[in-house]
């Protein structure tokens, strides 16, 4: 790892251009970061508006009139009946892992949603803080981000790119084009090792929004395709394919093993 540089001015003077390549490099990654997110916002709730019949409703009372449901006692009731089922329905669809029964398929919109949903959960940002906190204090202080609170932030930052990139890619876009259920549908009632296994192949195989199995591309594709941008800010990285290859692999890895939680 590239830890910061003590040479002479006149040395120092050859590596001005690189180092302040590497700062625009980590602020144009960061920038298009956050504006791949409120594209994809603005773009998905358009595409929800312009398409409301493309597969399942995400709500399925929006087809009812108004004029259906009369001024009375009765009618007060259903609306709070319908008001609860909504807000049910949106909370379960925001879970990342459900039970092995077929939700209610999400559009684009949702699959976005459930995005920024798993990228600010609490334990998913204090697992990162906690991460990044031991790597800094293990680190040396001549490694590629330093130690001290400067260090904490820059590995904590870099850890939650990572993490908004995957969500983006897994989660939002590659589902949404491949059609692709983004929940991860446990399977309780078979035995150990079948759920082992089943745990296992399901970072190869996974349920479209209609429950039909498919190939697993949000994985596949997305996590390759994060890992590619990473390397445009990750300057303390082997860049090299091997080496992102060996990364995109260990990533899916981990997936795999985290479903067996």
């Amino acid at each position: 790892m590239r830890g910061p540089s003590h040479l002479k001015p006149l040395r120092n003077r050859s590596r001005e251009l690189p180092a302040a390549i590497r700062k625009l490099r980590r602020g144009f990654s960061t920038a298009s970061i956050l504006f791949c997110f409120v594209t994809a916002a603005a773009s998905a709730r358009q595409a929800d508006q312009l398409n409301p019949n493309s597969g399942a409703p995400e709500d399925p009372l929006q087809a009812i009139p108004a004029s259906a449901v009369a001024h009375s006692d009765n009618g007060m009731r259903i609306a709070r009946l319908a008001d609860q089922l909504q807000g049910e329905i949106e909370r379960s669809d925001l879970q990342r892992i459900q039970g092995p029964g077929q939700s209610l398929p999400l559009g684009a919109s949702g699959k976005f949603r459930l995005a920024v949903k798993n990228f600010s959960d609490p334990l998913n940002i204090g697992g990162t803080a906690l991460d990044s906190a031991i790597s800094n204090v293990t680190s040396s202080p001549t490694s590629a981000f330093g130690t001290g609170w400067s260090g904490f932030g820059k590995r904590f930052g870099m850890s939650m790119s990572d993490n908004g990139l995957s969500e983006f890619f897994s989660t939002f876009l590659v589902s949404t084009l491949a059609h692709q259920d983004p929940h991860y549908h446990r399977d309780p009632d078979s035995s150990t090792g079948k759920r082992i296994l089943y745990a296992l192949s399901r970072v190869v195989i996974t349920r479209s929004d209609y429950g039909t199995p498919m190939f697993n591309y949000a994985e596949f594709v997305g996590t390759t395709s994060s890992s590619l941008v990473e390397t445009s800010y990750h300057f303390e990285r082997d860049e090299s394919p091997g080496a992102i290859s060996s990364r995109i692999f260990v990533s899916i890895g981990s997936d795999a093993a985290w479903n067996l939680e």
